[in-house]
Order: structure tokens, then sequence, then C-alpha cells
């Protein structure tokens, strides 16, 4: 399902390949506003978190495609859970390698890992990342890579101090070059083919004091910071589903 996420980002995609329901399930988690979800009341922590949903056809709702676009366009920073995982550590714990960044290989297919793209989700202050490099590896030099992964770590910086955050410089850099949107903004100017149109204010975090976010490891709460919301969301859905799955 990762590699199929690379050909589901595409806006000519129709389709995604592979296990959807943990893909479903990691939505329930990351965005509680955007889809309706139930609850396995005979879940056990023991469990894998996916077990947590009941996540069938007959659950699902009637929810068309652009209304789902509409709802991520329209999510406020702390409607967010950044680090929905929190709590089921005290289970099954963070493991170093999840930091590993580099190709991963799955028989003949091979593809590009990059953590450093969302450490806000274990607990970390998100940083502008390194520019992608093509060079392409030997099937035995991935292998041998993944095997020495401490060689190949991505340094997580500084425990955030308020959840979901990132260096000043940060969202000014992913408003540049990400497709923050899904739905076009029809006040905007037109642009060509394959751009998406960019917000005209950059969105900024609340200059508010925010109880201190505990280590990744540590058991999270419930409950959620009173802190004014910023004027407009983070838009990065796509980047978070195409970054993150290892936990």
């Amino acid at each position: 399902m990762y590699d199929q996420m690379n050909d589901a980002s595409i806006s000519s995609s129709r389709q995604l390949d592979s296990y959807i329901t943990l893909l479903q399930c990691w939505i329930y988690e990351h965005f509680p506003s955007v889809a309706e979800s139930t609850a396995d009341q005979d879940y056990y922590e023991d469990s894998p978190r996916a077990c947590r949903w009941i996540a069938t056809k007959k659950t699902m709702k009637s929810i068309c495609t652009p209304a789902y676009r509409e709802r991520l366009d329209q999510l406020w920073i702390l409607d967010v859970c950044w680090i929905p995982y929190g709590e089921h550590r005290l289970v099954w714990d963070f493991h170093l390698i999840s930091f590993y960044s580099g190709l991963l290989g799955w028989g003949p297919v091979a593809v590009y890992y990059r953590p450093e793209r969302v450490v806000r989700q274990v607990g970390y202050t998100q940083t502008i990342p390194a520019p992608p490099v093509d060079s392409w590896v030997s099937y035995d030099d991935i292998h041998d890579r993944w095997i020495h992964y401490s060689d190949h770590m991505v340094p997580a910086g500084e425990v955030c101090t308020v959840s979901g955050q990132c260096v000043s410089d940060y969202m000014d850099w992913f408003f540049r070059i990400s497709h923050p949107f899904m739905t076009s903004d029809q006040a905007s100017d037109p642009l060509p083919d394959g751009h998406a149109p960019q917000p005209r204010v950059i969105p900024q975090a609340p200059q508010t004091d925010i109880p201190h976010v505990p280590e990744p490891g540590a058991p999270s709460t419930s409950a959620r910071p009173v802190v004014e919301e910023p004027k407009h969301a983070v838009k990065f859905a796509m980047g978070l589903l195409r970054g993150w799955s290892a936990i």
C-alpha cells in the first residue's frame, strides 16, 4: 500500500490497491472530524491498533468524494490528532528503526521512506527536510542499509512544546512547494494544469502558552489545549498519507 500511495496521489488516479482497511483506520486516528467511525467496544489495547475500529463497508457512510475533499480543506490545526498512538505505546513501544531514512525493499518493489517529513507525528518539531536524492542503489545495498539502519537515522531534533509544532520558516516552505488544498479556489488566479492554487496568507500557529507535550513513548491525554485557533488550517493530508506508515 505504501508503494500504491505514489500512484494514488496522482490527480488522474481513481483507485487505490492493497489493504485499504488499514488506511481507513489510519484516517480515523488522525482525522476524527473528517469521517464518522465506529469503535469496537470489545477492543483491548494489547491488540493491533487497527482493531480498535469496525472498518467494513457496512460502517461506511454515504459521503461523496467532493464532500470529503471539502472537509479536508476545512481542517483546523487543532482538528488533527498529531500523536494518536501515545496511549497505545504503553503496550507497543515506538521503535527507533522508524527513524530510518532511505529505500525500503519488498521483493522486487523498492520505495523511498522519508520520516524526516513527518517527525511531528512522533512528538518532534517539524523542520524543512533536505531535498530528495534520486540516486538509486542495488537491492543488496538496500538490504545492507536496512540491517545497519542506525547509520541512516534521521535526527529527531527538538521535542514539540505545541502539538504539531514546526519551525518558523517551515510553513512558508510548505505552501510554496506543496499542493495544500484538495479543491480549487474559484476566486484564485488561473494556474497551469497540475498546479494547485496557493493561499494568499500563510497560516501562523497561535502565539499562546500551551502545556508541554510529553516525549514520544509517554502516555498522551485526551484533553485538548484551550487556545485560540489560527485563521486557517494546515492543508497537508496527502503529505501525511504518503509520508508516514511506520507506526
